[in-house]
């Protein structure tokens, strides 16, 4: 290299790859909204499943005759709250948790990686979504039961109870952020399914707690499912805690797992890019 090309290529700056600007970021959230809808519009089973079940399970469950109200509240409207709170803890573990371990599996990360793209906003993107299926599975269990029984819920108490299930449900979307990180995309689906399904069991999601085993009573307090449940019971006055007990629970439980969540992140890019 003569002198004079050396003199240029050290006063010539390198060059970086382009920064984002701050519009091209506001951009970013409503395209990768955009793009999980229709991940999940191709993927139409987890949608069907989260609406689906709930209400099976609620007119299952909540419809057979020879109950005794629970609490001072009529059984009906007492598994509604409880089909309400399945509904959010499983939508954000599964609509979430489980999709973003498949993806992870699939490379996505590695793409986004390689784009300006901040993993902040495909993590929010999927959050909206999780959020939005939610609701529309809340809507769908509302009307049914409004249709199908005797819940008697009026208006201004199906807004609190969806207001409440939202509320709760941050702490099992913070579930499935760190479940997404620590489980491999085949394992995802089973570990959060028979997970899920054990925590609803115990916190009596399912059927009364009174009718279950006094040692699962016992532990079931300490359970996130057991104070989720609370909460929404807590609409028809059929919680056995205060809902700022029930809320300190679930939002102490949510900063463990957001915790849980950034530390398995930060590992997962480590050993991935490093």
């Amino acid at each position: 290299m003569t002198t004079t090309a050396r003199n240029a290529a050290q006063t010539t700056p390198a060059r970086t790859a382009p920064v984002p600007t701050a519009s091209a970021w506001g951009r970013q959230l409503p395209a990768s909204v955009r793009a999980q809808v229709l991940i999940l519009l191709r993927s139409p089973s987890l949608i069907v499943a989260a609406i689906a079940l709930p209400v099976v399970l609620f007119l299952v469950l909540g419809t057979s005759g020879g109950h005794q109200p629970q609490h001072g509240a009529p059984y009906a409207a007492y598994m509604l709250c409880s089909m309400g709170a399945y509904a959010g803890g499983a939508i954000m573990l599964f609509n979430f948790g489980t999709t973003l371990a498949m993806e992870r599996g699939q490379g996505v990360d590695r793409l986004f990686r390689a784009s300006p793209m901040r993993p902040w906003t495909y993590l929010a993107a999927k959050g909206v979504v999780a959020v939005a299926v939610a609701v529309l599975s809340f809507a769908v269990l509302a009307a049914s039961a409004a249709l199908l029984t005797d819940a008697g819920l009026s208006a201004p108490k199906l807004l609190e109870l969806v207001g409440r299930l939202l509320l709760g449900s941050v702490t099992f979307l913070a579930m499935g952020m760190a479940l997404g990180y620590v489980v491999g995309p085949t394992s995802a689906s089973p570990i959060a399914t028979l997970s899920y399904l054990l925590l609803s069991m115990a916190s009596g999601l399912f059927m009364p707690l009174s009718q279950l085993p006094s040692g699962v009573r016992q532990v079931a307090r300490y359970l996130p499912t057991y104070h989720y449940a609370q909460l929404a019971w807590g609409t028809v006055g059929a919680a056995d805690e205060p809902w700022t007990t029930a809320a300190a629970w679930l939002g102490g439980y949510a900063l463990v797992f957001f915790a849980l969540a950034v530390r398995l992140y930060r590992r997962n890019q480590v050993r991935r890019f490093s």
